[in-house]
């Protein structure tokens, strides 16, 4: 049974004894019934007091609302002195109560007298919330490294510490700490670890504190930091040379603007071909806007814009169209390109593309000022195909024929899709559909395409949808499947795809079976992996035709495989007609 002790009893209890009561500090390990970590800080509570006689004593550690929660001795004797108990923070059953404040209560039995301590216990189990509020500035340039300041809200009592980690490694790696004053809320870090700028990256922010049971907690919550945890401004980026150009094709002849950051006002340029080192044109000029002439005469084809300024060079790509058109359209995946450029844009310090971003900017330039990776491993080797072959196409973006911008589908027999598009907006996928269906042929490369929804407005790119399990011409595809290098073997052709050829290809590894055809569709052509349904097919839809070569390997096979390259030729052939 609880017994209330009045106020006047609580003013008694130094005359009865006298308490010293140290804070209390369990770890989250310990209130969650785990050993405590053995700092033994604050990991118990000591009462201490002097009984005037000798007594029989119970001992009880109450709430606020002078509920009992733990005895810590029951009717003992004791005599005349100083006794001392420690209280671990455990309730009778061995869990851990909820932080508050908790009171000793002493009761004499042979005096029948009881008495609570004026002064309370403060259990303090979970670790304090600090809470990051700005980082400044969102961008610092790697040629000139500038101090970032960090200013948080939480508990300030003890020396915050700020850590700066990297997070284009998994887990996130910290570069650099600094251990600030107490009772201040703001950190500041200078730019540079041993002496030497942090290089160009993407960069997360913690603050970790004490409260004052020495309970340790940071924002983000846990370290290191992850995406999950991560909020807008709470990270920053450092600059090298970057910059962005048009992601739709640009006539020969014509001057180009591109955007450059973090270079400093002077700049010269060179422009080459892809896959050249051949320089067309390059001149100097000032930043951040820099004109790229075009030469009159370059030649229908994707070039690199080289950018330098501050002692670091930038590429950006550039689909440059001559005038005259031709019968093939080659397409170039600039929304795919964008789409999964890692670039940090709402400053939480990890890198947002469109597999883990609801949007965005479609003007941004590449990361670290390298050109997108789809660039140089699937469409690279197919223009170098198509000019060793001396093939000729226009050309365009699925960006352009997005936004329905010249060269539009019509007017070209067939279509070459040369790169994986990863997103496409729903407007493109029908326009492709309604193109095969009314005589068209399209020849599409690579794994996870025309399968993921994307919304285009005039700057942005947003609202990214997962995998369908139907592509854009409504063919069902398995997800893609890596395994051991293995042949693709021919189990059907009845156009001549592969024509010249033993009907084995590869070896690849990663492809894309098909689960069936799409509605109304008729098979021409098959080839599969042993044990797998097909990867690469060509279908009759409507009137038009689509050849889908389902591997990533198949642009890398080009130049080493005599049948890769014969059946690429005859691909050509089918949609050129």
């Amino acid at each position: 049974m609880t017994e209330t002790v009045g106020t006047s009893a609580r003013a008694g209890f130094a005359l009865l004894v006298v308490a010293t009561i140290a804070a209390f500090f369990v770890t989250q390990r310990l209130k969650t019934g785990e050993p405590a970590n053995g700092d033994r800080l604050k990991d118990t509570a000591t009462f201490a007091f002097t009984l005037p006689r000798g007594d029989r004593v119970t001992l009880d550690v109450d709430d606020a609302q002078g509920d009992r929660i733990r005895r810590l001795l029951d009717g003992a004797p004791l005599g005349r002195g100083r006794h001392a108990f420690r209280w671990n923070g455990r309730a009778d059953d061995g869990t851990v109560p909820r932080d508050g404040h908790y009171f000793l209560r002493v009761v004499l039995r042979d005096q029948g007298r009881a008495v609570t301590s004026p002064t309370a216990v403060v259990l303090l189990t979970h670790p304090p919330r600090p809470r990051i509020v700005s980082v400044s500035p969102r961008l610092a340039l790697a040629r000139r490294p500038a101090p970032v300041t960090v200013r948080f809200v939480g508990p300030a009592g003890f020396p915050p510490v700020l850590r700066i980690w990297r997070t284009d490694r998994t887990p996130a790696v910290p570069v650099a700490a600094v251990v600030g004053r107490a009772r201040q809320h703001a950190l500041r870090f200078g730019g540079r670890v041993h002496g030497h700028p942090l290089p160009a990256g993407d960069y997360s922010v913690s603050v970790t504190v004490r409260n004052p049971a020495l309970v340790t907690g940071s924002f983000p919550p846990h370290l290191p930091p992850t995406r999950a945890e991560a909020l807008p401004g709470t990270g920053f980026t450092v600059l090298g040379t970057v910059a962005a150009g048009p992601l739709e094709p640009v006539a020969a002849g014509s001057t180009v603007r591109v955007a450059v950051e973090g270079g400093g006002d002077r700049v010269s340029w060179r422009l080459r071909p892809l896959g050249s080192s051949r320089v067309v044109a390059q001149g100097d000029a000032r930043g951040p806007k820099v004109g790229v002439r075009v030469p009159p005469n370059a030649t229908t084809g994707a070039y690199v814009v080289l950018i330098t300024a501050g002692g670091r060079t930038a590429r950006v790509p550039l689909a440059v169209r001559a005038p005259r058109p031709r019968r093939v359209l080659v397409v170039l995946p600039a929304i795919t390109w964008q789409g999964a450029n890692p670039v940090d844009d709402d400053a939480d310090g990890f890198a947002d593309t469109l597999f883990t971003a609801s949007s965005i900017p479609l003007a941004r330039p590449f990361a670290s000022g390298r050109l997108p990776a789809q660039l140089q491993t699937a469409t690279a080797p197919m223009l170098a195909f198509l000019a060793r072959r001396k093939l000729l196409y226009d050309l365009t973006t699925d960006l352009a024929l997005a936004r329905n911008h010249p060269p539009l589908l019509g007017g070209h027999s067939g279509v070459l899709l040369i790169g994986p598009e990863t997103w496409t907006t729903a407007a493109l996928a029908a326009r492709l559909e309604g193109f095969v269906r009314g005589g068209g042929r399209v020849a599409s490369f690579g794994v996870d395409s025309l399968q993921r929804a994307v919304l285009l407005t005039r700057s942005v790119l947003s609202n990214p949808s997962g995998a369908t399990p139907t592509d854009s011409f409504g063919e069902p595809l398995a997800p893609p499947v890596a395994g051991s290098a293995a042949s693709l073997v021919a189990s059907s052709d009845r156009v001549g795809l592969f024509e010249g050829t033993t009907g084995v290809v590869g070896p690849v590894r990663l492809t894309q079976p098909s689960r069936g055809l799409p509605r109304g569709a008729r098979l021409l052509a098959a080839a599969a992996r042993s044990g797998q349904a097909s990867s690469l097919l060509a279908y009759r839809l409507g009137r038009g035709m689509v050849i889908r070569f389902g591997t990533a390997e198949w642009p890398h096979l080009l130049e080493s495989s005599p049948a890769v390259a014969k059946i690429t030729d005859r691909a050509w052939a089918l949609i050129s007609r």
